[in-house]
């Protein structure tokens, strides 16, 4: 059954507005107000120039780390570690000497005479508690080299390799801003006065760059006038758009939505193009025209122009009441459902004629015409 003509606008199931977050000189990368890109697309990037240098200036940073990293791993590392292992025998054999001049004094005299020295001069050097204290602090220091490996008194490769993640992750952060690429495949509509030969063009903070619009999916936008027919099954609703050569497109309900038009809130029902017919479709995006509510009904009904019913009995319909002026003009008929022009009719159900009843009722014999 045809509910109704109704106005109906042609819309991308997704439409974004692509607005500049900062201010600048912008390149555009395409020479037309209107294109269909891929998914992907570079289509405009803030001060080009200025992103190619800063990365090439994290590369050379990252370059030198990897060259100190390697020279401390190769050179400055083992270099350390030998002077460690030196100490710590020097350390050792200073350890020894204390303890035995602690432990044997005839031999610890006779050592020191033949060396020179005396017994406080030696303990000047230090007592065998510090020494072995400084043993104990210079086995540390080897044992937290190894553990590092990458850290050393003057030297802090991971701290500059920490800083130069964070100075990339803020570079990256700032370069996503800045390039401005096709989320899906679709059209772009550019919102800047374009001239031809010129690529770079000042943007100020927030404003319009371009629409960007998915064609792959299209959606029939059609304002429910009738609030009785909200009540009616979506799952049975079709709109039906003719075209000027006489084919039609035809598209199945989505989903309706409570929407603010002008002072009022109104109720959109939105249906979708099959994919085939999207590109089609895609042609009449953003144009307003009129488009045929079709309604599968549930039973078998009479479609009855609601002019005819009133043209035959104009007094049954004085009150604009459908459901008694049926029921005035076909006893026992009821209006299933109503439409901008016509009415679905239950026609009456036929009384079973009683056992030797040879008359039918006058009433029974009436029919919608």
């Amino acid at each position: 059954m045809r509910l109704a003509t109704l106005p109906c606008q042609i819309l991308p199931k997704t439409s974004l507005t692509i607005n500049a977050p900062v201010s600048g000189q912008l390149r555009l990368y395409i020479n037309r107000t209107e294109t269909n890109l891929a998914a992907g697309f570079l289509w405009a990037e803030f001060e080009p120039k200025a992103l190619i240098m800063e990365s090439a200036e994290l590369a050379e940073a990252r370059r030198k780390i990897e060259d100190r990293e390697r020279l401390f791993t190769e050179i400055e590392l083992p270099k350390e570690r030998i002077k460690l292992n030196r100490e710590m025998a020097e350390a050792k054999r200073q350890i020894i000497l204390l303890e035995l001049l602690a432990t044997n004094r005839e031999l610890a005299r006779l050592t020191l005479n033949a060396a020179g020295l005396n017994k406080e001069g030696v303990l000047k050097a230090g007592t065998l508690e510090q020494a072995r204290q400084e043993l104990g602090l210079l086995e540390q220091n080897l044992a937290y080299l190894s553990a590092t490996n990458s850290t050393m008194p003057g030297v802090d490769i991971e701290g500059a390799r920490m800083e130069l993640e964070r100075r990339q992750l803020e570079f990256e952060r700032r370069q996503a801003q800045s390039r401005f690429k096709m989320p899906f495949a679709g059209q772009l509509i550019a919102s800047l006065q374009l001239a031809e030969g010129v690529t770079d063009y000042p943007v100020s903070m927030g404003q319009e760059l371009a629409v960007v619009r998915d064609l792959n999916s299209i959606l029939l936008r059609v304002p429910l006038e009738d609030v009785a027919w909200a009540a009616l099954p979506t799952d049975k609703l079709t709109a039906v758009l003719p075209l000027p050569d006489g084919t039609h497109l035809e598209a199945v309900f989505t989903y309706k939505k409570l929407e603010r038009s002008a002072l009022r809130e109104e109720v959109y029902y939105y249906f979708q193009f099959p994919f085939e017919e999207s590109a089609t479709a895609a042609h009449l995006v953003g144009t307003d025209l009129a488009c045929e509510l079709w309604l599968g009904l549930t039973q078998p009904a009479r479609i009855v122009p609601k002019l005819a019913l009133v043209l035959r009995e104009p007094a049954a319909f004085q009150n604009r009441h459908w459901n008694e002026g049926v029921a005035h003009i076909v006893p026992g008929a009821q209006v299933m459902v109503e439409g901008q022009t016509d009415l679905a009719i239950l026609p009456p159900v036929p009384q079973q004629k009683p056992e030797g009843d040879a008359h039918e009722p006058a009433h029974a014999r009436l029919q919608l015409q």
